[in-house]
């Protein structure tokens, strides 16, 4: 979870600088033949296992410059516990986790099929920001950076506040529509109308990043069985 203090940005800045990447983090999928992998609290089969994942579920691997998925046996990720939309209460503020897994059972997003242009596609209704009405916390006094949204974490604080939101988000699977819910577009405000598709089995996945510099996330929506299952955010950087 971001903090956006001072200090942290400026470190941040610095690191950009002297060893610039495209991205620090990057989202995989689970993928194993159990249906499941194990996360384990350290880097080593023997290590205590603190959660199961099931397939398809997205998960952050972070600190891209120091890992090698097709070296490092295994491989730090950050996920989500018990929180498949990532809804964030502000009250909460619940990080990401920090755990390891066996890299043959992570799977690399651009590596999945594409669908057909007729068979999934994720579109956003995209209006003029209208904040009122809506409980607004912000980081500084000045307001320029909102905290959450009727209580809900806001992922994009950095960008400053929103010119557009999201109205409404709907997917069409096969011909199927499915709706997805208001609450879920609130933390992503700024998001465009940009999407990479991917397939794998009964599994769709609608892909793209939001914000810009350093308030980048990548968020992924998926949908199993014409149903949404996981909407992970994760920051880039």
């Amino acid at each position: 979870m971001k903090y956006y203090q001072f200090y942290y940005w400026i470190t941040l800045l610095l690191l950009s600088v002297i060893n610039p990447l495209d991205s620090w983090a990057q989202p995989y999928l689970i993928q194993s033949k159990e249906g499941y992998s194990n996360v384990r609290e350290s880097a080593d089969s023997k290590g205590k296992i603190q959660n199961q994942l099931k397939n398809n579920t997205v998960v952050l691997m972070d600190q891209l410059e120091e890992q090698d998925l097709e070296k490092d046996q295994w491989i730090k990720i950050l996920y989500y516990e018990n929180l498949p939309y990532s809804i964030v209460e502000i009250k909460d503020e619940k990080p990401l986790k920090e755990g390891y897994i066996h890299n043959s059972q992570l799977l690399a997003l651009d590596k999945l099929v594409k669908p057909r242009t007729a068979e999934f596609s994720l579109k956003y209704l995209i209006e003029p920001a209208n904040l009122k009405g809506k409980k607004i916390a912000y980081y500084d006094e000045n307001a320029t950076a909102i905290k959450s949204i009727n209580g809900i974490y806001y992922y994009l604080a950095d960008c400053g506040i929103p010119k557009e939101m999201i109205e409404k988000a709907e997917a069409t699977i096969n011909g199927a529509k499915v709706s997805i819910p208001s609450e879920l577009l609130l933390g992503i405000g700024s998001a465009r109308q940009s999407f990479d598709y991917y397939k794998l089995g009964n599994a769709y996945l609608a892909v793209q990043e939001i914000g810009d510099g350093a308030c980048t996330n990548h968020v992924v929506w998926v949908f199993e069985k014409n149903k949404l299952t996981q909407r992970f955010v994760g920051w880039e950087y």
